[in-house]
C-alpha cells in the first residue's frame, strides 16, 4: 500500500477542491452508524489519485475488517451518507463532482484481485453539468444516496465499497506525478447480508484492472454534446443467472 501517496497528497490539501468520505450507514429513515466501516486515514477527506495504489480499493490503512457488520436483508435499500473534512457537520455538502459507483466482494477475499462486483451506479443525467452529476443527487439529498442490495445473492459477510470520483475537479489537477488524473473517494464497510438467495456475484473484476487504463489522464472530458457518460468496469449487478 502506498502510504507515501496519502502523505503526498495530505500536503497538497490546498490544491485539492475536493473534499468527502463516506461516514454513515442505515437503512432508509433508520439509525445510522459508524461502526461498519473500515478506519480511514488521518485526513479521510483526501482523495486518492494514483490509480496504481491499492489504496483505490478502500482508501483505508487498516484492512484487518474488524469493523463491526451492518446487518442488512438482501433486497433492502442501504442508505449512505457522506461527510465532508468537517466531521461534526456530515450535511455541509460535498464537493466532488462525477459518477459514483457502489461494489460488493465476499469478506473472506479481503479485496484482492477480481472480487468485485458493481451492484449499483449513477453517472449523469445525459448532461455535463455538474447539477447533472451523481454527486448533485447526493447532495440535493442532504448527502445521502439509496440504493438496493441485491435480492438474490448469498447471504453472508461482504465488504461493500462506496466510490465517487471528481472527474471533472480532477481533470484539471496539475500534481507533479498524477497530471490529469480523476480523484477517488472510496470507502469500504463490512455488511451482513441476510436472506436465501442462491446466486454468487457476477463478472467479478479488480478495483485496479478497472481503472488502470486511465493512469494519469482523464477519463471524461467537458464538452461532450450532453452525452450520457459510462463509467468503466462491468454493468451493475442484475437478477438471475449470468
Amino acid at each position: 500500500m502506498k502510504l507515501a501517496l496519502i502523505a503526498l497528497v495530505s500536503c497538497m490539501a490546498l490544491s485539492v477542491k475536493s473534499h468527502t468520505y463516506a461516514e454513515f450507514v442505515s437503512i432508509p429513515e433508520g439509525a445510522v452508524t459508524t461502526k461498519a466501516f473500515l478506519p480511514s486515514y488521518a485526513r479521510p477527506h483526501i482523495p486518492v489519485v494514483d490509480v496504481q495504489s491499492t489504496d483505490i480499493i478502500c482508501r483505508s490503512p487498516d484492512m484487518t475488517f474488524k469493523a463491526e457488520p451492518f446487518a442488512i436483508e438482501a433486497g433492502q435499500e442501504i442508505r449512505i451518507t457522506w461527510s465532508t473534512s468537517k466531521p461534526t457537520s456530515p450535511y455541509a455538502g460535498i464537493d466532488p463532482v462525477g459518477p459514483c459507483a457502489f461494489w460488493l466482494s465476499p469478506l473472506e477475499k479481503k479485496g484482492v484481485g477480481k472480487v468485485w462486483s458493481k451492484i449499483y451506479e449513477y453517472t449523469n443525467d445525459g448532461g455535463e453539468k455538474a447539477t447533472n452529476w451523481c454527486s448533485a443527487k447526493i447532495v440535493n439529498s442532504n448527502n445521502f444516496l439509496d440504493f438496493p442490495i441485491p435480492e438474490d445473492i448469498i447471504p453472508g459477510k461482504y465488504l461493500l465499497r462506496t466510490e465517487i470520483i471528481d472527474i471533472l475537479g480532477g481533470a484539471k489537477t496539475n500534481y507533479e506525478d498524477f497530471t490529469m488524473g480523476p480523484q477517488f473517494y472510496s470507502n469500504c464497510l463490512v455488511l451482513d447480508i441476510t436472506g436465501n438467495g442462491t446466486a454468487p456475484l457476477k463478472n467479478p473484476v479488480s478495483i485496479l484492472d478497472v481503472y488502470k487504463p486511465y493512469y494519469k489522464k482523464p477519463f471524461y472530458t467537458e464538452g461532450s454534446k450532453n452525452a450520457a457518460f459510462t463509467l468503466p468496469g462491468p454493468a451493475p449487478y442484475t437478477k438471475g443467472k449470468e
